[in-house]
């Protein structure tokens, strides 16, 4: 795990060496475009309120430009968890060689809650170099898609609260992105018959899957166009990942999670005002407004959650805060593993066995549980040798092979198919080429030979 410290240094050493750093681009809060117009909230869920092309070119993680056509930047009318008017961003990419009947809806691991580790910001040149760094590495991962002429779409699903972890919230800004998306032809061209899949790793898996399970009854007019979602390092329980993360290098997801639920909730900020050590409250409020590497690093081995009065925890009586009855209906509204639905489209999961900050017993669980309750598609794609880090690599060769079988029209497995191999880089049907880039992509990315390293 020692790369999560070095990481973001690494990057931004390299970025000086290599690149002219462009002039500061304006965040989101400064950034007018942001903010809706009065009114806004007469417009139904889906309305595109503005739209522009995006103020710099699209990069990935070094300045470098992605070779687009296009993008654009859309203001969409969206509501957060209580059903109330809000407006996300999303961007559309059009590629040189554009099908505007096939839409990947890529949902990033922001794992942030500060406006300026928004996916729509931190795609474009311009970006402080200690922005959200993950998101800037993941421009890689859509890459392929762009290459065979697909859209690519991301969505701020966080909201203009940032309130990461969120589930409806998440889904609701998904599902939006998309209905604005298919109404944006007449600028982008793209067809309303689209066909579109969605993708996510970790927090994205949380968005994307959120979104599958409330399509039916949030957006069902959208059952004509999803054709299906990619799922990885499948977050189904915030709580299980908050007891495994917790005063490990990942301790950061910690506090930045209750961040974005006191984002959302107020009752949830009123309590960790409460809980939290006078001692370290400027340091957790100082961290939580750091994107998701930078946090990593601020809070690495911390004891977020204390029990009994535990004085080296940032909250010393912090697990015990599930023994106040609002605050786990909070928390258990916000795991998936709790929600009373499942998708009506075909869904596809890859998962490390040695995951090590979201474990797949979860995963287990809801296969399972999605599968007794009639799921009509579910394949899950266990790696018996990978953890966290590492699947996000060899995982996507599966998960981008599952995902051109569903543009391609070849039909899902029908009922549930659970698989294990030793890595999902030999999933069946992918090809050399997809294995040799994913793969290529983590052996530029870390020296790490010891795949524990990577939890």
């Amino acid at each position: 795990m020692r790369f999560l410290v070095f990481i973001t240094i690494i990057t931004w050493l390299k970025t000086v060496s290599t690149a002219h750093i462009p002039a500061p681009l304006a965040d989101p809060s400064r950034d007018e475009f942001y903010t809706p117009s009065p009114g806004f909230e007469y417009a139904t869920p889906g309305t595109i309120l503005k739209i522009r092309p995006t103020p710099r070119a699209v990069r990935n993680l070094l300045f470098f430009h992605v070779p687009l056509k296009n993008s654009w930047q859309l203001l969409v009318r969206s509501q957060d968890s209580f059903g109330e008017p809000n407006a996300i961003v999303t961007t559309i990419l059009e590629p040189m060689n554009s099908n505007p009947s096939k839409i990947l809806s890529y949902q990033t691991f922001e794992d942030s809650t500060s406006l300026k580790c928004a996916t729509s910001y931190n795609y474009q040149v311009g970006i402080p170099p200690f922005g959200n760094v993950a998101t800037q590495f993941e421009m890689k991962f859509i890459i392929p898609a762009l290459n065979k002429g697909y859209f690519v779409i991301s969505p701020d699903y966080e909201g203009p609260r940032g309130a990461f972890t969120v589930g409806a919230q998440a889904a609701h800004a998904v599902l939006d992105s998309i209905r604005a998306v298919l109404n944006s032809g007449s600028i982008t061209s793209i067809d309303p018959d689209a066909k579109v899949a969605m993708w996510g790793y970790s927090g994205g898996s949380l968005a994307s899957s959120w979104a599958a399970v409330m399509q039916p009854e949030y957006a069902p007019e959208l059952s004509n166009n999803l054709i299906g979602a990619a799922l990885g390092g499948f977050v189904t329980n915030i709580t299980a990942v908050a007891e495994y993360s917790d005063r490990t290098p990942l301790s950061g997801l910690v506090p930045v999670a209750l961040n974005g639920l006191a984002n959302e909730y107020p009752l949830v900020r009123q309590l960790l005002n409460q809980e939290i050590s006078p001692k370290k409250n400027a340091s957790f409020h100082r961290g939580v407004q750091k994107c998701f590497l930078p946090a990593i690093a601020y809070f690495r081995g911390r004891t977020i959650l204390g029990r009994n009065n535990e004085k080296k925890a940032m909250f010393p009586n912090g697990w015990h805060l599930l023994d106040n009855p609002d605050f786990f209906e909070i928390l258990d509204k916000n795991n998936l593993i709790s929600y009373n639905a499942i998708p009506k489209i075909p869904i596809f999961v890859y998962h490390g066995t040695k995951d090590g900050v979201v474990p797949i017993s979860y995963a287990h669980k809801i296969f399972d549980k999605w599968c007794d309750e009639g799921i009509e598609s579910f394949e899950f794609a266990e790696s018996l040798t990978t953890g966290h880090i590492l699947e996000t690599f060899t995982g996507a060769a599966a998960a981008w092979t599952w995902l051109q079988k569903r543009f391609d029209d070849v039909p899902p497995y029908n009922g549930c198919f659970h698989t294990r191999r030793l890595t999902n880089l030999k999933y069946t049907g992918a090809s050399k080429s997809i294995i040799d880039y994913y793969d290529g992509l983590f052996k530029e990315s870390f020296t790490v030979k010891n795949s524990t390293y990577l939890v």
